[in-house]
């Protein structure tokens, strides 16, 4: 028992090196354009949530025996939306605001059919978001009741295809598990923190 225990540990650890050495450690860029513009409406206030993109480098490390790996990126993003006012039920923009973020990603990912040129690849994990600066509001009704919070954190799904190990493209999912804006009016909450999901289209170029 004891020589069948030392066996199987000694071909697991030899499995293990074996893996560890033929690893792959690649850089590139990626980038990321929003699909939808989900709007949410409260009473007199409208938030419309516009496309915002996100582009910067991105690292993955990948263990090519179980076609499994760890991406992660660092990315500039900028998410902009309008602040209409409703008034008499005619709609009138108000403002229009970006917010500019950096944004960590980190994915664990899954390649599977591998039929080259082509691979098909999973992916998800959590990510977190910097504030690096916001408009002000300048409509009166907002000034003092609407903050941009400085960090924001969620988690990613994806589903892709990558060609000749370069060029990855895919479509991600992305839940919220925090609050965008610190908001003082009750009813405002909804329209600034909806906790819809977000679609987007991401593609990646590795060197």
């Amino acid at each position: 028992m004891k020589t069948k225990t030392v066996f199987f540990s000694t071909l697991i650890a030899f499995f293990l090196m074996g893996a560890t050495a033929n690893a792959q450690l690649r850089f590139g860029l990626r980038g990321e354009v929003g699909l939808n513009t989900p709007s949410f409406t409260k009473e007199a206030l409208e938030v419309e949530n516009l496309n915002g993109f996100k582009l910067g480098p991105t690292a993955e490390f990948t263990l090519p025996l179980v076609n499994l790996g760890i991406e992660g990126s660092l990315l500039y993003s900028n998410d902009r939306m309008n602040v209409k006012e409703v008034t008499q039920g005619i709609e009138k923009v108000v403002q229009k605001v970006s917010n500019h973020y950096l944004d960590v990603p980190v994915n664990v990912k899954y390649k599977f059919g591998l039929l080259l040129p082509v691979k098909i690849f999973v992916a998800g994990g959590p990510y977190a978001r910097f504030l690096v600066s916001s408009d002000d509001f300048t409509y009166e009704a907002l000034k003092g009741q609407v903050e941009t919070k400085s960090f924001e954190a969620g988690i990613n799904v994806g589903l892709g295809a990558e060609v000749l190990n370069r060029l990855a493209v895919g479509i991600n999912y992305g839940i919220k598990m925090t609050d965008n804006y610190s908001v003082d009016k009750p009813e405002w909450t909804d329209a600034f923190n909806g906790k819809k999901g977000t679609w987007s289209l991401t593609a990646a170029v590795y060197l």
